[in-house]
């Protein structure tokens, strides 16, 4: 059984489609790449799955569940966290802070340990507990993100664009812990723009197009692809 399964997503907005036909699937364990040009329909996609959006056609199963119209706090429960693109950390607020509010959906008690855990995956965010967000770098930021969306224990996490606005060779750590992240069993939904970056990582990707899936395979696959070279690497 697929962790998720969407089918034939439709959005549109102020009646202008954004997304037309999406169909996709991410297996349990997976890094999944959702990837295309701006404006291709990613953001729209990744948020009805959250539960950010209503879609106004298609299909939404998460574990065997249908999730189609579940508002985005019962998503978050069910095992869904949505990393959203620009980061969006709370600026006057600790790294501490921002962790202790990524676990509103769990109890008191387990707050502490989840805590922990993040501060292990992200050893940087240890040295920095007491500083407020909005004074850390765009990188550090990024990984504060990430970690506040692992504080309700997910089953799948979506990073929509995480290495927006990034350096390389911050880039390049960000994916490091991407990949850690999937080995604890988290399987991920990836948006990006960085396409190289994300099929070295991903094990299989989906090409959006104008709101419709145009090309699906592994990231080996698409890597190789004629269209893919041509058309968002430069080749």
């Amino acid at each position: 059984m697929s962790a998720l399964e969407v089918s034939g997503l439709a959005f549109a907005y102020d009646g202008a489609l954004a997304v037309r036909d999406v169909s996709l699937a991410v297996q349990p364990g997976e890094i999944v790449a959702l990837l295309g040009a701006n404006g291709a329909g990613k953001s729209t996609t990744v948020r009805m799955i959250a539960g950010v959006l209503n879609p106004q056609k298609g299909a939404i199963r998460f574990g065997g569940q249908a999730m189609t119209g579940v508002p985005s706090h019962h998503v978050v429960r069910r095992g869904i966290t949505l990393v959203p693109e620009g980061r969006l950390v709370f600026p006057q607020m600790t790294v501490m802070e921002n962790l202790q509010l990524g676990a509103h959906v769990k109890q008191r008690g387990e707050v502490g340990a989840l805590v922990e855990q993040a501060f292990t995956l992200f050893p940087r965010l240890a040295e920095r507990r007491s500083q407020l967000a909005g004074s850390m770098s765009g990188g550090e930021q990024q990984m504060l993100a990430i970690a506040r969306g692992l504080m309700a224990e997910p089953k799948l996490i979506i990073l929509d664009e995480p290495s927006l606005g990034l350096m390389p060779i911050v880039t390049q750590e960000v994916f490091r812990l991407i990949e850690a992240v999937n080995k604890r069993g988290i399987s991920v939904l990836l948006v990006e723009q960085n396409l190289h970056q994300a099929l070295r990582i991903a094990h299989r990707g989906y090409v959006l197009e104008k709101g419709s899936v145009v090309l699906a395979g592994t990231g080996e696959e698409l890597l190789a692809n004629d269209y893919v070279r041509k058309a968002f690497l430069g080749h």
